[in-house]
């Protein structure tokens, strides 16, 4: 089977990636002491010991560190607690591998239409599909209100779209 013919969620470079970032975990929750359990809850602390990491610095040194550990790690987990909300972590098999991207890993959900060539014509006018890229999201929230923007809402909207499936 040619790279192309990969699934989205079964792909060698998605699989690769996953398979750092859990095994570069560890040593990142021993320097971050917390209750790392993969709850929503905790990304509430989560959230906090990333900003304390890149307390102080500019936005271009934290987009700096965008493929370092400090950051794809605790993006990692981020994506984690998604799935265990009901997304899927993906890549599009089609296009280069670049972290930090929407051609690098990210979590949707199941059943996308983005999945097919021809995703623009199945959408329909209400459709909504909850998708997050982890690293973006850590780094960027920098640059948003945190009395009006947390992580955790992003988490949430994985458990909303879920129940209205259910």
């Amino acid at each position: 089977m040619s790279e192309l013919e990969q699934q989205w969620t079964d792909h060698p470079r998605l699989s690769a990636w996953l398979a750092q970032q859990k095994a570069a975990f560890g040593d990142w929750a021993a320097a971050h002491p917390g209750d790392w359990d993969f709850s929503v809850d905790s990304i509430d602390a989560l959230e906090a010991a990333v900003r304390a990491d890149f307390g102080g610095v500019a936005w271009e040194d934290v987009r700096a560190a965008q493929h370092a550990p400090r950051l794809t790690v605790p993006a990692w987990y981020f994506g984690e607690v998604c799935v265990r909300a009901g997304a899927v972590w993906k890549v599009n098999p089609a296009t280069d591998f670049e972290v930090g991207q929407w051609d690098g890993p990210f979590v949707g959900v199941a059943g996308d239409p983005m999945e097919d060539p021809d995703h623009e014509d199945l959408y329909e006018d209400d459709d909504y599909y909850p998708a997050s890229v982890p690293v973006p999201e850590l780094r960027d929230m920098f640059l948003k209100d945190p009395d009006a923007w947390r992580l955790r809402d992003v988490v949430a909207e994985f458990e909303e779209w879920g129940r209205d499936r259910a």
